[in-house]
């Protein structure tokens, strides 16, 4: 019996040391800034822009591939606001309460369809708060 609680103790603590939010390479993920080229690599890259999804599909007619993402972002009307005429921006700069994009990340209203990214789960509230600031920030093309 008592080999066993020994066991299992050592088992838990190799367990919770083994549990952090570095790679297999022992180095932090990088914290995400307030850039696109920052949002590019640590959102829409790995969540977004997915060949089914706003990859080369261009779901919804929005290409959320690096490259391609700003130009279809900033200052572009959005096709799916179904609220709003005429439809809000997908990213309109300094406004992120009016930028299609943000609304679709946090709280779409019904008629602006599902939340995104669609089936998934919510981005983190580092990403959003990160995708918010860009935007009062004037959505550079950094």
């Amino acid at each position: 019996m008592r080999f066993l609680h020994l066991s299992f103790v050592l088992f838990s603590i190799y367990i919770f040391s083994s549990c952090n939010d570095s790679d297999d390479s022992g180095t932090p993920p990088a914290t995400i800034e307030p850039t696109l080229s920052s949002i590019q690599a640590q959102v829409f890259n790995g969540t977004c822009a997915l060949t089914s999804c706003h990859g080369s599909a261009a779901a919804g007619g929005l290409n959320l591939t690096d490259g391609i993402s700003y130009g279809q972002l900033v200052n572009v009307r959005s096709n799916g606001d179904g609220i709003n005429v005429p439809p809000f921006y997908r990213v309109q700069p300094g406004q992120p309460d009016s930028s299609f994009l943000y609304i679709k990340l946090t709280s779409p209203a019904p008629q602006q369809g599902a939340r995104m990214p669609q089936g998934g789960a919510s981005l983190s509230q580092e990403k959003l708060d990160a995708i918010r600031q860009w935007i009062l920030n004037g959505a550079g093309n950094d």
